[in-house]
């Protein structure tokens, strides 16, 4: 499906002959947009983090959808927080440091599952795919596609926080929580009831995604920030079963 999406979206921009960069599609100050993307995933590690443990340390026996309800203010405080790194972030002259660390934070997982003996192909899929096409390639769809398109047929007339955005923020963070809420429906097994929970915490985290499609101008901070913690986390909850 999500080869679906991407080849669809790619043959309407072919077809249409825009310029890639008018959806994010761009190497433009790649160096800095690394750096926001790096630091928009560590400002991620906390309704990762707290989302998936917390409710267990404040001893809530919590369904998916309080989960979401749960972890949705903590999205808010993360986008308020990268909102405040975006207002003071400075031209990155270098990008080897972060270049590194991301390389660094990918083989994290690998070498955990070599350490403790359950490296499989799986594992090392997991991190392929997390990172690169449900990171990338959902950043492409919602940021890049519908974000992009629907700005340029609405405009960006709100000026807030030293973001400037539209309707476009709006429509692409629901329709990425929309996704999310298929999120293990799978009527051929049984199960046909829709992840609300799921749907409330990916719609306020494509707002803190959007914020960074925004400010600035490309896909590279978003995917980053999408991408990394996925590919790191996931595998994780693999390797020590955490579900």
């Amino acid at each position: 499906m999500m080869f679906l999406f991407i080849g669809i979206i790619v043959l309407v921009i072919l077809l249409t002959r825009r310029s890639w960069a008018e959806y994010g599609v761009s190497a433009k100050n790649w160096r800095t947009n690394l750096d926001i993307g790096f630091k928009a995933y560590l400002i991620r590690i906390l309704p990762a983090v707290i989302g998936t443990f917390g409710p267990a340390w404040l001893g809530l026996n919590l369904n998916e959808l309080g989960k979401g309800v749960f972890e949705a203010p903590l999205w808010i405080i993360a986008v308020a927080l990268i909102v405040w790194v975006l207002n003071r972030q400075k031209e990155v002259k270098s990008g080897r440091a972060n270049l590194i660390a991301t390389l660094l934070f990918l083989i994290v997982p690998i070498g955990i599952a070599l350490a403790v003996g359950k490296l499989s192909l799986v594992i090392v899929s997991t991190v392929v795919w997390q990172f690169i096409f449900s990171g990338f390639g959902e950043e492409f769809i919602f940021r890049g596609y519908f974000q992009s398109r629907l700005n340029q047929a609405f405009g960006r007339p709100v000026h807030l926080f030293g973001i400037q955005f539209g309707v476009g923020l709006i429509i692409a963070s629901l329709l990425f929580g929309l996704l999310h809420a298929f999120n293990g429906y799978d009527p051929a097994i049984g199960i046909s009831s829709l992840a609300w929970g799921s749907a409330i915490g990916s719609t306020v985290a494509g707002l803190f995604l959007g914020v960074l499609r925004e400010k600035t101008g490309t896909l590279l901070a978003p995917c980053i920030a999408h991408g990394l913690p996925d590919a790191v986390g996931e595998p994780m909850k693999i390797i020590f079963g955490w579900f």
